[in-house]
């Protein structure tokens, strides 16, 4: 058994599946940490190519540039805490000359009953007050969630400041790692993993941005008010494959007709019908395309395919599952053909030799074959002698 793993070991088609079968328990045993992983990886690339360019601007190192890049990003979201109280200062003294002296409790009631007026008329209020108990524990269960899911996301940015404040010895390391080793195809494929989680943000992020500039001449036509903060969740809601333009949609239908009634709701059905079948069926398979060499109809297969088995996260695993299995299909194919090592071991176990018998009789017929002297050593035969004829006796 030991021999047949050690002469396993020397074959690097089998190297490399080792190293994928280690890949995928890896990813299935720390899936938890998914949001990690894509933090830590869009922070190294982000501000690894800020820093670069910042710090060849500047004439300083990289570290360099991505500690003024730090920054810079420390003092914009001190800026935006400062606007945020700002905001909310106005809103509490507005709230405040609301009130003029009646109680709270009074001027609560009274925007809740404003608010209910606005609502549409098919939408029952009493109904719902009767189901908030039932409504209560899925909203604890997703706060949890996303306090958990905002902890994930902070070991993330600081997982990626270390290693960008240490990164020269990391790739000193990585760099020696051999490349036929089974930890260099594991490197490999983790850097395929990477490059797939980059390249699927930037596509949602150029799909986003699509959907926003799109929809925002629709929102000025119409007239409706908070075209930022609309154009705002539009955007954010669009970074969600498929899914998210359609929840943005539906929000911008119940907008529209509580400010400007059913004909703003057909503008926006039929905008949104349209926008969710470009995006769906014409802007991501294309700009997929360009990454993974296949066709537009086998995409859009996979994509509704992994939404039926792993819900709306199978939406964001398609694109990247295809990636990794062409990349790790072509390194798989690198090793495979005409590899002696391989050869050799296929022919011992396709045409194994028969044992050598251990009698006396196999040792001798050994000893004598050895005993043979090479063709190189072999001389001509002696010329037979003369035979002399015998006296006869008398």
């Amino acid at each position: 058994m030991h021999d047949t793993l050690s002469r396993l070991s020397r074959i690097p088609i089998y190297r490399r599946v080792f190293a994928l079968a280690l890949f995928l328990g890896l990813i299935v045993g720390f899936r938890h940490l998914a949001l990690v992983g894509v933090t830590l990886v869009v922070l190294v690339r982000g501000l690894g190519y800020l820093g670069g360019v910042l710090g060849k601007t500047l004439g300083r190192s990289e570290r360099a540039g991505v500690l003024l890049c730090l920054l810079l990003m420390i003092g914009t979201l001190g800026l935006l805490g400062w606007g945020m109280f700002h905001i909310g200062t106005r809103y509490y003294v507005e709230l405040m000359a609301l009130r003029s002296g009646r109680p709270l409790t009074d001027l609560m009631t009274e925007l809740q009953a404003e608010a209910v007026n606005r609502l549409p008329g098919w939408i029952h209020f009493e109904d719902l007050k009767e189901k908030i108990p039932e409504l209560v524990t899925p909203a604890m269960t997703y706060l949890r969630a996303t306090g958990r899911m905002l902890l994930h996301v902070l070991l993330g940015v600081i997982l990626a400041i270390i290693f960008l404040l240490d990164r020269k010895p990391v790739d000193d390391m990585l760099g020696e790692i051999d490349r036929e080793s089974v930890l260099g195809a594991l490197h490999r494929y983790f850097s395929f993993l990477g490059e797939a989680i980059v390249i699927t943000i930037t596509l949602q992020v150029v799909v986003a941005v699509v959907n926003t500039v799109f929809t925002l001449p629709i929102l000025m036509a119409l007239g409706l008010p908070h075209i930022l903060g609309f154009s705002l969740l539009l955007f954010l809601s669009s970074l969600v494959p498929v899914v998210g333009n359609l929840v943005s949609g539906a929000v911008l239908i119940v907008a529209a007709y509580v400010y400007k009634g059913p004909v703003a709701v057909a503008v926006f059905v039929g905008s949104t019908f349209v926008l969710h079948k470009v995006e769906a069926y014409v802007l991501n398979p294309r700009l997929a395309a360009r990454h993974v060499n296949l066709p537009s109809f086998v995409l859009i297969v996979s994509l509704v395919l992994f939404e039926h088995a792993f819900g709306l996260v199978g939406l964001f695993l398609s694109f990247p599952a295809l990636y990794i299995a062409l990349n790790v299909s072509a390194d798989l194919r690198e090793a495979a053909p005409s590899d002696p090592v391989l050869a050799e071991s296929e022919a011992a176990y396709l045409h194994p030799q028969p044992p050598t018998d251990a009698s006396p009789s196999g040792s001798s017929s050994s000893l004598s074959t050895r005993a043979k002297p090479t063709p190189a050593s072999r001389t001509a035969p002696p010329a037979p002698a003369k035979r002399t004829p015998q006296k006869k006796r008398r």
